[in-house]
């Protein structure tokens, strides 16, 4: 599976469990650590742990397991490092306190689910308001 195919699963599995504020950066070429890093929060413990558990789920199902699950315990920040993905799971104020966006602002993101477009059309200028 291509690196960026795992990464879409990841923030797909993350989306169906109502992650918020999921981001996803592309360091591939650019970083000798990973290719991607998503960054995503849950409402609380439990939340971040049922994120954490539907990626962990959805990429066995498709044979790629994490060589490393860090602070599932705890639910405040869970990192589970899949080498080509890296994905941290926040508590939303553990998420400002470490503030990783700071960090990867140099990087390409998308954000999931996309920004709805922006229409750019004014209004007719005719029309009365209803």
């Amino acid at each position: 599976m291509e690196e960026r195919e795992t990464a879409l699963h990841i923030a797909t599995a993350a989306e169906e469990t109502k992650a918020e504020a999921i981001l996803l950066y592309d360091l591939e070429n650019r970083s000798p650590i990973t290719d991607y890093v998503l960054i995503c929060s849950g409402r609380s413990q439990a939340h971040v742990r049922g994120i954490c558990d539907r990626i962990e789920g959805r990429l066995k199902e498709l044979g790629v397991r994490p060589s490393t699950i860090e602070g599932y315990q705890e639910g405040s920040w869970a990192l589970l490092d899949y080498s080509v993905v890296i994905v941290h799971v926040f508590h939303p104020e553990t998420r400002l306190y470490y503030n990783l966006e700071a960090l990867l602002a140099q990087y390409p993101r998308e954000e999931f689910p996309p920004p709805a477009p922006v229409s750019s059309a004014a209004p007719d200028e005719g029309a009365t308001p209803s």
